[in-house]
């Protein structure tokens, strides 16, 4: 598995896969594209504006001061299959060190379960390695009921330090430190 950024070649797959993510079963509790919100805004603009909006998301001058800077990245399996995305969050603001974390990645629901979203954090943290080296570790967060992501953390070695109760959205968070 790989992870890149999108170009305007993958156009007709993330449309595709923006459309199994609205046609598939709901979660519980789950918002159909939690974890990469990204791929919420896919359809409400066209694929250039997507992009390009995917761009300005890099550079702090175009964001609110609340808001920070994140690259998204594409998850490409070894037969060339997009299967996920993540997020890379790279300022600390209130609402990442509360409940947000540093890190966001979603499964597409047709290729959940076969151990993608472990591999694309485990890549997700090598690439802070890489471009903060000043950053000693990272949060990551879920919902408390959401088992799969739990585990994915604690794969990659995550330490749970503590939950917080979102009461404007009603759910708890844990809380997960990852040393990079």
């Amino acid at each position: 598995m790989k992870l890149r950024e999108a170009d305007r070649n993958d156009e007709k797959d993330l449309i595709e896969i923006y459309e199994e993510y609205i046609n598939s079963k709901p979660i519980p509790g789950i918002r159909t594209f939690e974890g990469v919100r990204d791929f919420e805004s896919l359809g409400k603009m066209n694929f250039k504006e997507w992009l390009d909006d995917l761009e300005n998301n890099k550079h702090e001058e175009n964001l609110p001061k609340d808001y920070s800077t994140h690259t998204f990245y594409l998850a490409e399996n070894d037969e060339g299959r997009i299967v996920g995305a993540i997020g890379l969050r790279w300022k600390e603001v209130p609402v990442l060190m509360t409940y947000g974390g540093f890190i966001g990645y979603s499964i597409r629901p047709t290729e959940r379960g076969k151990g993608y979203a472990s591999e694309m954090l485990r890549q997700g943290i090598q690439k802070f390695k890489e471009n903060d080296s000043k950053r000693k570790k990272i949060l990551i967060t879920c919902k408390d009921f959401n088992i799969p992501s739990i585990k994915v953390i604690e794969k990659n070695k995550g330490i749970y330090e503590n939950s917080y109760y979102n009461k404007d959205e009603g759910y708890t968070y844990l809380r997960y430190w990852i040393r990079i």
